[in-house]
């Protein structure tokens, strides 16, 4: 019989991520970043700062 190891997987939460490099990554004025930062602070998870940032605007082709 083979021993089997009672090891439990971790799922690891939320990391943190920066709130001013989100914004210049997707195009977020000045002005709504700097309503972002005073919201979420600097680190944020990135579900609350998508969740909080305005909607995206298309790529027109």
């Amino acid at each position: 019989m083979k021993s089997m190891s009672n090891r439990q997987v971790r799922i690891p939460g939320p990391r943190e991520h920066d709130v001013a490099e989100h914004c210049r990554k997707f195009g977020i004025g000045p002005a709504e970043e700097k309503k972002l930062k005073k919201l979420l602070g600097s680190h944020a998870p990135l579900h609350e700062i998508q969740a909080n940032a305005p909607p995206r605007l298309p790529k027109w082709r």
